[in-house]
């Protein structure tokens, strides 16, 4: 979802330098993260946000790699980047999606960039779809016919014209809405999953592995962590990473939060840590400081349409503007 502050500040963010704000801020390891790179129409994605095509992403990779050493996680939790005055990237993906596989780990590999990423484990071989993907396929098919956004109408009790805009505000809570208007609408999302898999096989991420990226949590189903409760929380953690222990070998647990980690209490944050229940913690709130190296805020790439450089100084001219507010200290 695009963060109207930051496109706001993504014109005047074009005539800055990036290398003289990195420095000024003294913010000098970045962590951004996409979820897919793509040059085909894809349903489930395209009406939730843009995404780049190949090319597009090896251009925002080469610009980066100009200014900022690609790094790996572990190297940076060991202290490496931490006590090095060199500029540092640590990329990252979330929900584990086919293209990681076929269209970016290739593009990694030949570049020498490591990276991790991060599973929904129950979607993992295509056992099912994130709700949003879900709301992406239906708002595609009733766009390319008309007489299908009229028995959506008619489903959801509403004027035609507000159908897209319904669906883009189905929330966790309404979720159970969808299956049975994608029935009305003649939507089989598992007929879906097999002829256009969204998601890597166990085969394909095992493949990762060998070719030395990481992998983390992401949650069981990309539920929204910030209406659980701690207890729930802590379960969903230690259960996200304890079955990619057991399905891939994985030895640190890493997890990031689906949709981001604000609305996670600040004292479960800390018991997750300090009980080691995940080796390190990631967000999307973009360059923050939250006092550890284990809770890390990382950069949405494609929360703003734009090239990597583009996006950078817009996230580095929104962390200046901040700081004579004191407002990039992510308390917890």
């Amino acid at each position: 979802m695009t963060d109207p502050r930051r496109k706001i500040l993504s014109a005047p963010a074009r005539l800055t330098h990036l290398e003289s704000m990195v420095s000024l801020s003294g913010q000098r390891t970045i962590f951004p993260f996409y979820h897919v790179v793509s040059d085909q129409h894809l349903p489930h994605i395209f009406h939730l946000y843009g995404y780049k095509n190949p090319a597009e992403f090896e251009k925002d990779l080469d610009a980066m790699l100009r200014i900022f050493e690609p790094l790996r996680l572990e190297d940076y939790l060991d202290g490496v980047a931490k006590n090095s005055r060199r500029r540092g990237m640590i990329l990252s993906f979330d929900d584990g999606l086919a293209e990681c596989h076929r269209v970016i780990a290739p593009l990694l590999k030949k570049k020498g960039v490591p990276a991790v990423f991060f599973l929904n484990n129950r979607f993992i071989d295509n056992r099912g779809l994130f709700f949003r993907y879900k709301t992406s396929i239906l708002i595609d098919r009733v766009m390319s016919d008309p007489e299908m956004a009229g028995k959506a109408a008619e489903f959801l009790v509403i004027p035609e014209k507000q159908v897209v805009s319904a669906l883009k505000m189905v929330d966790p809570p309404r979720q159970d809405l969808l299956d049975p208007l994608a029935a009305v609408l003649g939507v089989d999302f598992q007929n879906y999953l097999k002829n256009q898999p969204v998601y890597m096989t166990s085969e394909q991420i095992k493949d990762l592995r060998s070719w030395g990226f990481g992998i983390g949590g992401h949650g069981r189903d990309h539920a929204d962590f910030s209406i659980m409760n701690r207890d729930e929380i802590i379960r969903q953690v230690r259960e996200s990473v304890e079955d990619l222990r057991e399905r891939f070998g994985v030895k640190t647990a890493w997890f990031s939060f689906p949709f981001s980690s604000a609305g996670v209490p600040g004292p479960v944050i800390r018991e997750l840590l300090e009980a080691n229940v995940a080796g390190a913690l990631f967000g999307t709130a973009g360059i923050k400081n939250t006092g550890t190296m284990r809770f890390i805020q990382r950069i949405p790439m494609e929360s703003v349409r734009g090239t990597a450089m583009e996006v950078l100084k817009t996230e580095y001219l929104y962390y200046l503007l901040k700081v004579p507010l004191g407002r990039n200290r992510l308390r917890y």
